[in-house]
């Protein structure tokens, strides 16, 4: 199965060479967007030709090779590639392509067959071969900082849904980890907010392709009340890690202890996985739904001249609570769930027994007379259950004298209306009557008078 595409605007997994910290691979990101915006704005020259010729090949296999083994993060691997490449090129098969864009296609089909790395990547770029060099490193420039600012708030910060599902459970989906500026943290903040006082959490990260590491962080630090050690990057060339922890005081105050549950699909990839994979690493969290893509590793572009450039992954991730990683193989899930599956069958999963699993068990069912005949009667509040037709009712006066055709669930278990669910035969203190399971997590007792 092909794999998600790694989302070059919003990857901070996608930087240019071998950073040594967090914030280098900020400031390496912004750069490629810096050059992303330049060439936009750049009026386009001149097409020049480039034809693959024997020789070409042949150049560009070397230096692609020798970049592999000076620059991947697994020397060992890095040498299997330039060595399948190599072999590749012996037996003849890139001698028919001409075309540049097609001897990239091949050369990246190439490299993961000789070693699947999900943020690997070779290209040719017609306006870098026109260049006849990389774009030079330039400062941001405020206008296109600007500009990008105001694409990722037009994408609300990449986050689609902050919600209270039925049984009082929170719900927060977003597709993408952007960076930790202001106006981003006030986003994220804010849809976490308004799920705090739910009983349980699901945060869905069935579509998300990854991003800024630094997010990862932020976001994992609303779930830990305790400054806590997550996922590391280590940089084997350089001999450094640097090292992942929440930090509980860039929260605004706001820390979540209900249970939560990550749902991932085999689209979630890099920076996706890292949040996932810290949450189940330190048992704060449950994942729920498909084995992840397993793309954990760093990249940074190296130019290699003629207009060719290779992603190359410099660095892996790696935690300390498990002492490994999840590239290659993915995060695992804790409970399986497919990919497309609708909230409702979310939730009756994760919550077999609560409000909202049980409105989705709730039918239409004739009911046996004798058999509920120690439910009828009226209760505290004025409800009268009675029996017509072989189905059983409510006329509640709390709702106008409304009457409801009760649905059910399980024996003495029914639903009333919207918002309740009840169960009979219930004792408080001395008294019988009914429990009263409200949608919002509530419970409350109701009395039988008569």
């Amino acid at each position: 199965m092909l794999k998600p595409p790694i989302d070059p605007f919003i990857s901070q997994y996608a930087s240019t060479k071998e950073p040594q910290t967090y914030q280098t691979m900020k400031k390496i990101t912004l750069f490629l967007l810096t050059i992303s915006f330049a060439c936009m704005a750049q009026e386009r020259p001149q097409a020049t030709a480039v034809v693959m010729t024997p020789e070409l090949t042949q150049v560009v296999i070397d230096t692609l090779s020798k970049a592999l083994i000076t620059n991947y993060v697994f020397t060992d691997k890095a040498r299997v590639m330039s060595e399948y490449l190599k072999g590749q090129l012996a037996k003849g098969a890139y001698r028919a392509i001409k075309d540049p864009q097609q001897f990239a296609a091949r050369i990246s089909a190439d490299l993961q067959t000789a070693c699947p790395d999900l943020h690997m990547g070779f290209h040719f770029d017609a306006r870098m071969a026109q260049m006849g060099a990389p774009p030079p490193m330039r400062a941001p420039n405020p206008h296109q900082d600007s500009l990008r600012n105001a694409d990722m708030a037009e994408r609300n910060f990449m986050f689609t849904a902050s919600e209270i599902l039925p049984g009082n459970v929170g719900y927060v989906k977003f597709n993408g980890f952007m960076d930790v500026s202001p106006a981003a943290k006030e986003t994220v903040t804010a849809a976490f907010r308004f799920v705090r006082h739910t009983k349980a959490l699901i945060i869905d990260l069935r579509d998300n392709h990854g991003g800024s590491p630094q997010m990862v962080k932020q976001v994992a630090s609303y779930f830990f009340a305790d400054r806590t050690r997550v996922n590391d990057i280590i940089v084997p060339n350089k001999r450094d890690t640097a090292k992942g922890w929440t930090d509980p005081t860039a929260t605004d105050g706001l820390i979540l202890r209900m249970p939560v549950y990550v749902l991932t699909s085999s689209n979630t990839v890099s920076a996706a996985e890292d949040l996932a994979y810290a949450m189940q690493a330190t048992k704060r969290g449950t994942i729920a739904g498909e084995k992840t893509a397993g793309g954990s590793h760093p990249v940074g572009p190296v130019f290699l001249g003629h207009g060719f450039v290779a992603g190359i992954p410099f660095a892996h991730s790696y935690n300390i609570h498990t002492g490994t990683e999840w590239e290659g193989v993915g995060v695992i899930p804790d409970i399986a769930l497919n990919a497309d599956a609708s909230l409702e069958d979310v939730t009756s999963t994760l919550f077999p027994n609560s409000w909202a699993a049980n409105q989705h068990k709730a039918v239409d069912r004739p009911v046996d007379p004798q058999a509920v005949q120690a439910y009828l009667g009226t209760y505290e509040g004025g409800l009268k259950f009675y029996v017509k037709e072989g189905a059983l009712y409510c006329e509640n006066p709390e709702r106008g004298n409304q009457v409801f055709k009760l649905r059910y669930i399980s024996p003495g278990y029914f639903q009333l209306d919207e918002n309740v669910q009840i169960k009979f035969g219930q004792q408080q203190g001395g008294a019988s009557g009914m429990q009263f399971y409200w949608s919002n997590g509530g419970i409350s007792f109701k009395q039988k008078i008569q």
